[in-house]
């Protein structure tokens, strides 16, 4: 699925969101990477979102068949936010627990 997700990327999501690329590791993690562009404090776009998205994802990934391998397979979900500089603003984790 990563791989399929790459094909694509870089991708911009809006004027300040860029899906950069997804990525697996050996724990069982599928982490999502955005870069956050064009805006002097990206941090404070994040806060004024992530209640948002957090409930956003949480719905998705428990109702999207196509996701259905995340929660047969318990994968921890991890939105991975950087800065242009590549600096990291905030990770977003969802455990099982929260989309099952």
């Amino acid at each position: 699925m990563a791989a399929e997700l790459n094909e694509s990327a870089p991708v911009s999501l809006d004027q300040y969101t860029r899906f950069e690329e997804a990525s697996v590791t050996t724990d069982n993690v599928f982490r999502y990477h955005y870069r956050v562009m064009n805006i002097n404090n990206p941090d404070s776009l994040l806060e004024n979102r992530v209640e948002e998205l957090m409930k956003s994802i949480k719905t998705m990934f428990s109702t999207n068949a196509d996701l259905r391998i995340f929660t047969e397979n318990d994968v921890v979900i991890e939105y991975i936010y950087t800065d242009e500089n590549n600096s990291n603003i905030r990770t977003i984790t969802i455990n099982p627990e929260d989309y099952q």
